[in-house]
């Protein structure tokens, strides 16, 4: 045999053992399953654990509940579109009150606890683990975005301090569960950060000589705040 006939015969074989490398398993066996839906629409509900700010006045953890629009464009890479509604509260302080009062109750500078929904608008990235496949009908995904949250109030409270609207950066995680057919049922964990911005009456004297935060507190805050939702999807458009 010559030296160009034995470089032939090796490269057959090569590529022989490359594609039974690739394939691995039977179709029929393969824990591997193509992902044939491109798109899907998703409700969901679940709960929002806002983390506590140092004044004590943004909007509080709650359940929440909302909806979810993935576009997988090609490969691994997902687009998605969501809205949530966050059922929360939040404190209303007066920087004019005296510190102490009777009865004793937790924040004397405090007029009350108001329901206070609060609003998610996030535009994200997901990259799926497994690629355009699921692995034993599993889907696991990274995520992350870009997004907005809301009170959609445009006035300060009698405090001075308005939450309105900021932005957000988010990430996180999520699975999904594919049994077949249209239909799967996906689990997410979802980072919000966003910033917190305190009023100049927060740092004043009031009559007593008391402030709601004193000079050494920072006017502003970055929060995490994660969220855990269950939703129901449905899928379509091969």
């Amino acid at each position: 045999m010559t030296y160009h006939g034995f470089a032939a015969v090796l490269a057959v074989l090569c590529v022989g053992s490359t594609l039974d490398a690739q394939v691995g398993h039977n179709p029929q066996t393969s824990p591997y399953r193509d992902l044939v839906e491109s798109h899907e629409i998703t409700l969901f509900s679940g709960y929002y654990l806002a983390r506590h700010d140092p004044a004590g006045v943004v909007p509080q953890r709650g359940p929440m509940a909302g909806a979810l629009y993935q576009w997988r464009p090609s490969g691994p890479a997902n687009l998605n579109f969501s809205v949530a509604r966050v059922s929360s509260e939040r404190d209303v302080l007066d920087p004019e009150r005296n510190s102490t009062c009777t009865p004793t109750v937790a924040n004397c500078k405090s007029i009350g606890t108001f329901r206070w929904p609060l609003y998610l608008f996030d535009a994200g990235f997901a990259m799926s683990l497994t690629g355009a496949r699921s692995f034993y009908r599993l889907v696991p995904e990274l995520k992350l975005g870009l997004g907005l949250a809301s009170d959609f109030h445009t006035e300060p409270d009698v405090g001075d301090f308005a939450f309105g609207t900021r932005f957000a950066f988010t990430w996180g995680a999520g699975i999904r569960w594919l049994p077949g057919g249209r239909y799967q049922v996906r689990a997410d964990l979802l980072n919000h950060l966003y910033s917190v911005k305190y009023p100049d009456t927060y740092f004043q004297l009031a009559p007593d000589n008391s402030t709601i935060l004193n000079a050494t507190k920072s006017r502003s805050t970055w929060l995490n705040n994660p969220g855990f939702t269950i939703g129901l999807s449905y899928l379509f458009s091969r």
